[in-house]
């Protein structure tokens, strides 16, 4: 096995396309988009690289074919929040071979240590606002869009190289005909005729307008979360750049109070029914099938859904769930999974619990001492 430190064009190339080799097998599994990767990996147009230190790493067999890829990310603004040294990996894929697995966490433990880090955790890409965590229950549910998918033998790899459980996050599931309990009637009814609380639509018209007001609201909302970082202003405004082109009108609204901002919700149509069958790419063809195929998208994704904590027990959480669910209805949607969730967010767990909605995937993050590993040069 040969260690590559991604340095140049073909060697981001092999990086980018090595989950097209892992997951040849796989048919649930859906190509990302080339062109968004290369986006995030492209320090000049990711504002991560602004704070965070990233490299990349690869192992290949003896052919030059790639059989293994790892992201280290230093993130100083989480260990000054945090109070702890440690480092983050992501975009871990790899062959189910052990000793691929432990060349991978080497280079990236090796790289970390040079920071002081005592450990790393992972999956994440490239914090814990992005996509996070390694699937461990739910295999047999389709993806849904910008969340993880990652084969059984994953968690098996990493537990042999020492990792630890450290947070679960868990995907909920509900179907277009789920029945609420009576309660969910009542808060509707309440929190509708309080006339100080309207909602406003989030689209694609607005949503760069709505930038600072959606960045204060998450940051406020999250602040108490596990691992959390704020997300900074270019941030913010990079996501909504890489999902203005999948809003959809009336899926997504901001609670208001008094007139003032309080809570949103982000939902989006589950582009991975159509992103399934482009291969990675919109161009030349893909984004007319994209656009022909939409249409027919049956399941919405929740990605975010957050009410400043002093505003949480007015029901806006159930109204914004209401009115996506009202939009769902009248555009044919099918099923909507909210998602992700941390095990330990009882405040937003007991909100879609005592509506009925239940866990279907269970994502992991693990923590590894990187005091065990031995860097490349060993």
């Amino acid at each position: 096995m040969n260690n590559l430190e991604i340095v140049n064009g073909d060697d981001l190339r092999k990086f980018i396309k090595l989950p097209w080799y892992i997951y040849r097998n796989y048919p649930k599994w859906v190509p990302p988009l080339v062109a968004e990767m290369r986006r995030k990996l492209d320090p000049k147009r990711n504002p991560v690289f602004d704070y965070a230190q990233v490299k990349l790493f690869g192992v290949c067999d003896e052919n030059r074919q790639m059989i293994g890829r790892i992201a280290v990310i230093f993130n100083p603004i989480h260990c000054e929040i945090h109070h702890e040294f440690v480092g983050f990996f992501g975009l871990f894929e790899c062959i189910n071979s052990i000793g691929v697995a432990e060349r991978l966490i080497s280079l990236a433990s090796g790289y970390l240590r040079k920071f002081k880090c005592t450990h790393m955790i992972g999956p994440v890409n490239f914090t814990t606002n992005e996509e996070s965590g390694l699937l461990v229950e739910g295999y047999e549910e389709s993806p849904m869009l910008m969340c993880n998918y990652s084969p059984p033998y994953y968690a098996d790899l990493l537990t042999a190289c020492g990792a630890q459980k450290t947070m679960d996050l868990l995907s909920y599931r509900g179907e277009i005909d789920h029945v609420f309990p009576p309660k969910y009637a009542r808060v509707i009814e309440r929190v509708s005729s309080n006339n100080a609380v309207t909602v406003v639509a989030l689209n694609r018209h607005n949503m760069s307008e709505k930038m600072p007001t959606l960045q204060e609201i998450f940051n406020s909302s999250f602040r108490d979360v596990w691992g959390f970082v704020p997300l900074s202003l270019p941030e913010m405004e990079a996501m909504g750049r890489s999902m203005a082109f999948f809003l959809e009108d009336e899926l997504s609204w901001i609670a208001e109070y008094k007139k003032e901002a309080v809570g949103f919700i982000l939902a989006l149509p589950d582009m991975y029914e159509v992103l399934k069958d482009l291969g990675g790419h919109l161009f030349p063809f893909g984004i007319f099938k994209l656009l022909i195929k939409r249409r027919h998208i049956k399941g919405v994704r929740v990605i975010v859904l957050c009410v400043l904590p002093k505003y949480r027990s007015l029901g806006i959480e159930t109204l914004l769930i209401y009115k996506v669910r009202s939009r769902m209805i009248t555009a044919g949607y099918e099923r909507a999974e909210l998602s992700v969730i941390n095990e330990n967010n009882m405040k937003m767990r007991n909100v879609l619990e005592r509506l009925g909605f239940k866990p279907i995937k269970r994502y992991r993050i693990y923590r590894v001492p990187i005091s065990e590993h031995l860097d490349e040069e060993k």
